[in-house]
Protein backbone atom coordinates (compact mmCIF):
# COMPACT_ATOMS: atom_id res chain seq x y z
CA UNK A 1 0.00 0.00 0.00
CA UNK A 2 0.86 3.65 -0.63
CA UNK A 3 2.07 5.52 2.83
CA UNK A 4 3.31 8.95 1.09
CA UNK A 5 1.93 10.79 -1.85
CA UNK A 6 3.92 10.27 -5.10
CA UNK A 7 5.66 12.48 -7.41
CA UNK A 8 4.72 11.80 -10.97
CA UNK A 9 6.70 13.48 -13.79
CA UNK A 10 5.38 13.47 -17.31
CA UNK A 11 7.49 14.26 -19.84
CA UNK A 12 7.05 15.32 -23.15
CA UNK A 13 8.86 17.28 -25.93
CA UNK A 14 6.06 19.87 -26.09
CA UNK A 15 2.38 20.35 -25.40
CA UNK A 16 1.34 21.19 -29.43
CA UNK A 17 -1.97 19.95 -30.24
CA UNK A 18 -1.21 15.87 -31.16
CA UNK A 19 -2.89 12.65 -30.15
CA UNK A 20 -0.34 11.66 -26.94
CA UNK A 21 0.29 15.14 -25.95
CA UNK A 22 -3.79 15.24 -24.91
CA UNK A 23 -3.16 12.10 -23.55
CA UNK A 24 -0.62 13.37 -21.33
CA UNK A 25 -2.75 16.19 -20.27
CA UNK A 26 -5.98 14.62 -19.25
CA UNK A 27 -3.76 11.94 -17.44
CA UNK A 28 -1.76 14.62 -15.35
CA UNK A 29 -5.49 16.49 -14.42
CA UNK A 30 -7.25 13.23 -13.99
CA UNK A 31 -4.93 11.64 -11.28
CA UNK A 32 -5.86 11.01 -7.54
CA UNK A 33 -4.42 14.28 -6.37
CA UNK A 34 -4.62 12.56 -3.01
CA UNK A 35 -2.25 9.60 -4.06
CA UNK A 36 -0.15 11.29 -6.69
CA UNK A 37 1.55 14.75 -7.65
CA UNK A 38 1.67 15.25 -11.34
CA UNK A 39 4.80 17.27 -12.45
CA UNK A 40 4.13 17.79 -16.04
CA UNK A 41 7.84 18.86 -17.74
CA UNK A 42 8.55 19.73 -21.61
CA UNK A 43 11.67 20.29 -23.46
CA UNK A 44 10.55 23.19 -24.70
CA UNK A 45 7.81 25.90 -24.23
CA UNK A 46 4.96 27.67 -25.77
CA UNK A 47 2.47 25.28 -27.60
CA UNK A 48 -1.39 25.39 -26.79
CA UNK A 49 -1.72 22.38 -24.96
CA UNK A 50 0.14 24.59 -22.00
CA UNK A 51 -3.37 26.73 -21.45
CA UNK A 52 -4.92 23.56 -20.59
CA UNK A 53 -2.56 23.17 -17.59
CA UNK A 54 -1.82 26.46 -16.14
CA UNK A 55 -4.56 26.61 -14.08
CA UNK A 56 -5.41 23.04 -13.29
CA UNK A 57 -5.94 21.80 -9.98
CA UNK A 58 -2.59 19.77 -8.03
CA UNK A 59 -1.13 20.04 -11.57
CA UNK A 60 2.35 21.55 -12.40
CA UNK A 61 3.85 23.12 -14.84
CA UNK A 62 7.65 22.92 -15.96
CA UNK A 63 9.28 24.06 -19.41
CA UNK A 64 13.38 23.21 -20.03
CA UNK A 65 13.10 25.66 -22.44
CA UNK A 66 15.56 24.01 -24.96
CA UNK A 67 16.93 26.21 -27.22
CA UNK A 68 17.14 23.85 -29.63
CA UNK A 69 18.49 19.93 -30.67
CA UNK A 70 21.95 20.32 -29.70
CA UNK A 71 20.82 22.19 -26.51
CA UNK A 72 22.24 18.95 -24.16
CA UNK A 73 22.16 21.14 -20.94
CA UNK A 74 18.67 20.26 -21.01
CA UNK A 75 19.28 16.92 -19.95
CA UNK A 76 21.65 18.21 -16.67
CA UNK A 77 18.39 20.67 -16.14
CA UNK A 78 16.10 18.07 -16.19
CA UNK A 79 18.56 15.46 -13.56
CA UNK A 80 18.35 18.73 -11.44
CA UNK A 81 14.72 18.78 -11.41
CA UNK A 82 14.09 15.23 -10.76
CA UNK A 83 16.05 15.41 -7.59
CA UNK A 84 15.05 18.77 -6.42
CA UNK A 85 11.51 17.90 -6.86
CA UNK A 86 11.83 14.30 -5.32
CA UNK A 87 10.41 12.74 -8.12
CA UNK A 88 9.54 9.02 -7.44
CA UNK A 89 8.18 8.00 -11.35
CA UNK A 90 9.25 9.51 -14.13
CA UNK A 91 7.17 8.68 -17.50
CA UNK A 92 8.26 10.53 -20.68
CA UNK A 93 6.34 10.31 -24.31
CA UNK A 94 7.85 10.72 -27.47
CA UNK A 95 11.53 10.91 -29.22
CA UNK A 96 13.43 12.77 -28.20
CA UNK A 97 11.67 12.86 -24.58
CA UNK A 98 12.14 9.08 -23.48
CA UNK A 99 15.72 9.46 -24.47
CA UNK A 100 15.83 12.70 -21.81
CA UNK A 101 13.71 11.33 -19.46
CA UNK A 102 15.11 7.84 -18.74
CA UNK A 103 19.07 9.32 -19.52
CA UNK A 104 17.86 11.92 -16.84
CA UNK A 105 16.53 9.54 -14.19
CA UNK A 106 19.54 7.41 -14.08
CA UNK A 107 21.51 10.48 -13.89
CA UNK A 108 19.22 11.48 -10.79
CA UNK A 109 18.85 7.91 -9.33
CA UNK A 110 14.80 8.38 -9.97
CA UNK A 111 13.49 5.33 -8.46
CA UNK A 112 10.94 4.20 -11.28
CA UNK A 113 11.25 4.43 -14.53
CA UNK A 114 8.30 3.94 -17.35
CA UNK A 115 8.94 4.46 -20.83
CA UNK A 116 6.13 4.42 -23.53
CA UNK A 117 5.34 3.38 -27.04
CA UNK A 118 2.75 5.07 -28.66
CA UNK A 119 2.90 4.04 -32.54
CA UNK A 120 5.71 1.64 -32.98
CA UNK A 121 7.61 2.13 -36.01
CA UNK A 122 7.13 5.44 -37.76
CA UNK A 123 7.80 6.68 -40.91
CA UNK A 124 10.68 9.55 -39.72
CA UNK A 125 13.84 8.04 -40.82
CA UNK A 126 16.07 11.33 -40.23
CA UNK A 127 19.34 10.93 -38.95
CA UNK A 128 18.74 12.38 -35.96
CA UNK A 129 15.61 10.11 -35.40
CA UNK A 130 17.02 7.49 -35.81
CA UNK A 131 20.11 8.57 -33.14
CA UNK A 132 17.58 9.09 -30.44
CA UNK A 133 15.72 5.56 -31.13
CA UNK A 134 18.66 3.74 -30.99
CA UNK A 135 19.49 5.47 -27.72
CA UNK A 136 15.67 5.06 -26.72
CA UNK A 137 15.92 1.29 -27.32
CA UNK A 138 19.31 0.90 -25.40
CA UNK A 139 17.83 3.03 -22.17
CA UNK A 140 14.20 1.47 -22.36
CA UNK A 141 16.17 -1.88 -20.93
CA UNK A 142 16.89 0.32 -17.38
CA UNK A 143 13.17 1.11 -17.47
CA UNK A 144 10.62 -0.66 -14.82
CA UNK A 145 7.88 -1.11 -17.34
CA UNK A 146 7.33 -0.12 -20.72
CA UNK A 147 3.67 1.10 -21.58
CA UNK A 148 2.41 1.00 -25.46
CA UNK A 149 -1.02 2.17 -25.74
CA UNK A 150 -2.21 -0.83 -28.06
CA UNK A 151 -1.12 -4.64 -28.62
CA UNK A 152 0.47 -4.07 -32.03
CA UNK A 153 2.64 -1.40 -30.07
CA UNK A 154 3.13 -4.60 -28.04
CA UNK A 155 4.33 -6.49 -30.65
CA UNK A 156 7.15 -3.40 -31.51
CA UNK A 157 8.67 -3.63 -28.09
CA UNK A 158 9.20 -7.04 -27.68
CA UNK A 159 10.67 -7.05 -31.33
CA UNK A 160 13.35 -4.81 -30.15
CA UNK A 161 14.27 -6.94 -27.33
CA UNK A 162 12.07 -5.85 -23.92
CA UNK A 163 11.81 -8.08 -21.49
CA UNK A 164 7.94 -9.38 -21.69
CA UNK A 165 6.91 -9.05 -18.29
CA UNK A 166 7.71 -5.59 -18.04
CA UNK A 167 5.42 -5.08 -21.04
CA UNK A 168 1.64 -3.44 -19.96
CA UNK A 169 -0.89 -2.19 -22.73
CA UNK A 170 -2.83 1.04 -21.60
CA UNK A 171 -5.27 1.76 -24.09
CA UNK A 172 -5.85 5.71 -24.51
CA UNK A 173 -9.17 7.27 -22.95
CA UNK A 174 -11.19 9.83 -24.14
CA UNK A 175 -12.56 12.46 -22.42
CA UNK A 176 -16.38 12.82 -21.94
CA UNK A 177 -16.42 16.36 -23.46
CA UNK A 178 -14.69 14.92 -26.30
CA UNK A 179 -17.76 12.72 -27.29
CA UNK A 180 -20.46 15.12 -26.68
CA UNK A 181 -22.01 17.04 -29.90
CA UNK A 182 -25.83 18.85 -29.81
CA UNK A 183 -27.88 19.43 -32.94
CA UNK A 184 -27.00 22.72 -32.58
CA UNK A 185 -23.38 21.95 -32.83
CA UNK A 186 -23.32 19.88 -36.11
CA UNK A 187 -25.40 22.53 -37.49
CA UNK A 188 -22.88 25.57 -37.10
CA UNK A 189 -20.19 23.52 -38.33
CA UNK A 190 -22.81 22.37 -41.63
CA UNK A 191 -23.23 26.83 -42.03
CA UNK A 192 -19.73 27.76 -40.99
CA UNK A 193 -18.71 25.97 -44.33
CA UNK A 194 -21.51 25.84 -46.39
CA UNK A 195 -22.77 22.29 -46.16
CA UNK A 196 -26.37 22.23 -46.67
CA UNK A 197 -28.37 19.77 -44.41
CA UNK A 198 -29.14 17.00 -47.31
CA UNK A 199 -25.44 16.50 -48.08
CA UNK A 200 -23.53 13.75 -46.53
CA UNK A 201 -20.23 14.50 -44.87
CA UNK A 202 -17.30 12.03 -44.79
CA UNK A 203 -14.52 12.96 -42.91
CA UNK A 204 -11.21 12.87 -41.19
CA UNK A 205 -9.15 14.12 -38.28
CA UNK A 206 -5.49 13.95 -38.69
CA UNK A 207 -2.11 15.89 -39.25
CA UNK A 208 -0.98 16.93 -42.95
CA UNK A 209 1.58 14.61 -42.88
CA UNK A 210 2.43 11.45 -44.91
CA UNK A 211 1.99 8.97 -42.23
CA UNK A 212 -2.02 9.80 -42.80
CA UNK A 213 -2.18 9.22 -45.94
CA UNK A 214 -4.82 11.94 -47.00
CA UNK A 215 -3.73 11.35 -50.99
CA UNK A 216 -5.57 8.14 -51.07
CA UNK A 217 -8.20 9.57 -48.72
CA UNK A 218 -9.04 12.37 -51.78
CA UNK A 219 -8.72 9.64 -54.49
CA UNK A 220 -11.46 7.84 -52.56
CA UNK A 221 -13.12 11.35 -52.65
CA UNK A 222 -13.00 11.44 -56.27
CA UNK A 223 -14.62 8.16 -56.70
CA UNK A 224 -17.50 8.78 -54.14
CA UNK A 225 -18.57 11.99 -55.98
CA UNK A 226 -19.37 9.85 -58.82
CA UNK A 227 -21.54 7.90 -57.01
CA UNK A 228 -23.40 10.50 -54.78
CA UNK A 229 -22.52 13.84 -55.89
CA UNK A 230 -23.73 15.68 -53.27
CA UNK A 231 -21.16 14.59 -50.81
CA UNK A 232 -19.08 16.77 -48.94
CA UNK A 233 -15.74 16.04 -47.18
CA UNK A 234 -13.94 17.55 -44.11
CA UNK A 235 -10.56 17.34 -43.67
CA UNK A 236 -9.51 18.60 -39.95
CA UNK A 237 -5.84 18.97 -39.04
CA UNK A 238 -3.47 20.63 -40.49
CA UNK A 239 0.23 20.40 -41.58
CA UNK A 240 3.02 20.81 -43.73
CA UNK A 241 1.48 18.44 -46.30
CA UNK A 242 -1.66 21.61 -46.49
CA UNK A 243 -0.50 23.28 -49.77
CA UNK A 244 0.25 20.06 -51.88
CA UNK A 245 -3.33 18.39 -50.83
CA UNK A 246 -5.25 21.53 -51.70
CA UNK A 247 -3.30 21.50 -54.71
CA UNK A 248 -4.33 17.90 -55.20
CA UNK A 249 -8.01 18.52 -54.66
CA UNK A 250 -8.27 20.81 -57.23
CA UNK A 251 -6.49 18.23 -59.47
CA UNK A 252 -8.96 15.65 -58.81
CA UNK A 253 -11.88 18.02 -59.14
CA UNK A 254 -12.47 18.53 -55.67
CA UNK A 255 -11.83 22.31 -54.88
CA UNK A 256 -16.11 22.93 -54.39
CA UNK A 257 -16.62 19.44 -52.36
CA UNK A 258 -13.45 19.50 -50.00
CA UNK A 259 -13.10 21.49 -46.57
CA UNK A 260 -9.94 21.85 -45.37
CA UNK A 261 -10.66 23.13 -41.92
CA UNK A 262 -7.51 22.90 -39.96
CA UNK A 263 -6.59 22.75 -36.48
CA UNK A 264 -9.76 22.75 -33.73
CA UNK A 265 -9.61 23.16 -30.79
CA UNK A 266 -13.34 21.47 -30.00
CA UNK A 267 -12.70 17.89 -32.31
CA UNK A 268 -16.37 16.71 -30.97
CA UNK A 269 -18.85 18.81 -33.23
CA UNK A 270 -16.41 18.18 -36.65
CA UNK A 271 -17.13 14.60 -35.38
CA UNK A 272 -20.47 14.84 -35.00
CA UNK A 273 -21.07 15.84 -38.35
CA UNK A 274 -19.21 13.60 -40.03
CA UNK A 275 -21.71 10.52 -41.83
CA UNK A 276 -18.61 8.71 -42.20
CA UNK A 277 -15.63 9.08 -40.54
CA UNK A 278 -13.09 7.22 -42.23
CA UNK A 279 -9.04 6.87 -41.21
CA UNK A 280 -6.96 6.91 -44.05
CA UNK A 281 -2.99 6.65 -42.13
CA UNK A 282 -0.74 3.88 -43.84
CA UNK A 283 1.66 3.77 -40.98
CA UNK A 284 1.91 3.52 -37.39
CA UNK A 285 -1.28 3.88 -35.87
CA UNK A 286 -1.12 2.43 -32.07
CA UNK A 287 -4.75 3.66 -30.33
CA UNK A 288 -6.12 6.51 -32.64
CA UNK A 289 -7.88 9.06 -30.56
CA UNK A 290 -9.78 9.86 -33.38
CA UNK A 291 -11.11 6.87 -33.62
CA UNK A 292 -12.37 6.18 -30.46
CA UNK A 293 -14.01 10.10 -30.48
CA UNK A 294 -15.66 8.51 -33.38
CA UNK A 295 -16.74 5.72 -31.62
CA UNK A 296 -17.60 8.23 -28.68
CA UNK A 297 -20.02 9.73 -31.13
CA UNK A 298 -21.27 6.86 -32.43
CA UNK A 299 -19.89 7.91 -35.77
CA UNK A 300 -19.80 4.48 -38.39
CA UNK A 301 -16.10 4.21 -39.69
CA UNK A 302 -13.64 3.29 -42.20
CA UNK A 303 -10.41 2.52 -41.31
CA UNK A 304 -7.19 0.89 -42.96
CA UNK A 305 -5.93 -2.59 -41.30
CA UNK A 306 -3.10 -1.15 -39.48
CA UNK A 307 -1.15 -0.75 -36.00
CA UNK A 308 -4.00 -1.24 -33.44
CA UNK A 309 -6.93 -0.26 -35.55
CA UNK A 310 -8.27 -3.43 -35.55
CA UNK A 311 -7.79 -4.00 -31.88
CA UNK A 312 -10.42 -1.23 -31.32
CA UNK A 313 -13.04 -3.42 -32.72
CA UNK A 314 -13.94 -6.09 -34.76
CA UNK A 315 -14.68 -5.48 -38.56
CA UNK A 316 -18.50 -4.92 -39.16
CA UNK A 317 -19.08 -4.27 -35.35
CA UNK A 318 -17.89 -0.26 -35.28
CA UNK A 319 -17.42 -0.01 -39.11
CA UNK A 320 -14.89 -1.26 -41.72
CA UNK A 321 -11.42 -2.10 -42.43
CA UNK A 322 -10.01 -1.69 -45.90
CA UNK A 323 -5.95 -2.44 -46.96
CA UNK A 324 -3.98 0.74 -46.71
CA UNK A 325 -3.48 3.04 -49.72
CA UNK A 326 -6.82 1.02 -51.81
CA UNK A 327 -8.72 4.07 -52.58
CA UNK A 328 -11.28 2.20 -54.65
CA UNK A 329 -11.86 -0.21 -51.31
CA UNK A 330 -12.06 2.79 -49.06
CA UNK A 331 -14.46 4.44 -51.58
CA UNK A 332 -16.63 1.07 -51.89
CA UNK A 333 -16.57 0.97 -47.98
CA UNK A 334 -17.74 4.22 -47.06
CA UNK A 335 -20.59 4.01 -49.98
CA UNK A 336 -21.82 1.12 -48.17
CA UNK A 337 -22.50 2.91 -45.09
CA UNK A 338 -23.42 6.12 -46.95
CA UNK A 339 -26.33 4.21 -49.01
CA UNK A 340 -27.70 2.20 -46.32
CA UNK A 341 -28.78 4.23 -43.14
CA UNK A 342 -29.67 1.17 -41.07
CA UNK A 343 -25.98 -0.30 -41.19
CA UNK A 344 -24.52 3.25 -40.03
CA UNK A 345 -26.93 3.58 -37.44
CA UNK A 346 -25.97 -0.06 -36.27
CA UNK A 347 -22.50 0.68 -36.58
CA UNK A 348 -22.63 3.54 -35.14
CA UNK A 349 -24.44 2.16 -32.12
CA UNK A 350 -21.86 -0.62 -31.87
CA UNK A 351 -19.21 1.50 -31.45
CA UNK A 352 -20.64 3.56 -28.68
CA UNK A 353 -21.39 0.15 -26.67
CA UNK A 354 -17.42 -1.07 -27.06
CA UNK A 355 -16.47 3.22 -26.46
CA UNK A 356 -18.05 2.68 -23.12
CA UNK A 357 -16.81 -0.43 -22.14
CA UNK A 358 -13.43 -0.29 -22.88
CA UNK A 359 -11.65 2.95 -23.81
CA UNK A 360 -13.44 6.08 -21.00
CA UNK A 361 -10.71 8.39 -19.72
CA UNK A 362 -11.29 6.83 -16.20
CA UNK A 363 -10.34 3.57 -17.60
CA UNK A 364 -7.14 4.68 -18.58
CA UNK A 365 -6.39 7.10 -15.70
CA UNK A 366 -7.01 4.15 -13.29
CA UNK A 367 -4.70 1.42 -15.05
CA UNK A 368 -2.06 3.97 -15.13
CA UNK A 369 -2.64 5.01 -11.23
CA UNK A 370 -2.98 0.53 -10.88
CA UNK A 371 0.46 0.85 -12.51
CA UNK A 372 2.11 3.52 -10.50
CA UNK A 373 0.77 2.09 -7.02
CA UNK A 374 2.32 -1.70 -8.62
CA UNK A 375 6.16 -0.56 -9.34
CA UNK A 376 6.39 1.79 -6.19
CA UNK A 377 5.19 -1.58 -3.97
CA UNK A 378 7.36 -3.53 -5.84
CA UNK A 379 10.40 -1.22 -5.26
CA UNK A 380 9.71 -0.12 -1.69
CA UNK A 381 9.71 -4.24 -1.08
CA UNK A 382 13.42 -4.52 -3.09
CA UNK A 383 14.57 -1.71 -0.85
CA UNK A 384 13.33 -3.17 2.04
CA UNK A 385 14.98 -6.46 1.19
CA UNK A 386 18.42 -4.46 0.73
CA UNK A 387 18.51 -5.30 -3.10
CA UNK A 388 18.95 -1.56 -4.54
CA UNK A 389 16.91 -1.00 -7.40
CA UNK A 390 18.54 0.33 -10.95
CA UNK A 391 20.44 3.25 -10.28
CA UNK A 392 23.04 5.53 -12.16
CA UNK A 393 26.02 3.46 -10.45
CA UNK A 394 24.49 0.24 -12.20
CA UNK A 395 24.63 1.99 -15.47
CA UNK A 396 27.88 0.37 -16.61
Amino acid sequence: MIQKKLNVCLLVNDLRYGGAERQLVELARGLDKDRFSPLVVTLYAGEPLERDLRHASGVELVSLERKGKWDFGALRRLSRLLRSKDVHIIQPFLTPSTAFGLSAAIMARTPVKIATERCGVRLNTSVGNKVYRFVEDRLTRFADAVVPNSEAGRDYVLSRGIDEDKVRVIYNGVAPERTTCLPDDRAAVRSSFGIRPDEPVVGIVASLTPAKDHETFLQAASIIRTHVPSTRFLIVGDGPLRPQLEVRAQELGLSDAVVFAGHRAQIAPFIGTMDAAVLSSCDHEGCSNFLLEAMGLARPIVATDIGGNRELFASGEAGLFVEPGDAAAMASATLRILTAPQLADELGRRGRAVFERRFTLPTMIKAYEDLYTELWDLRAERAESGHEPVTAGEWR
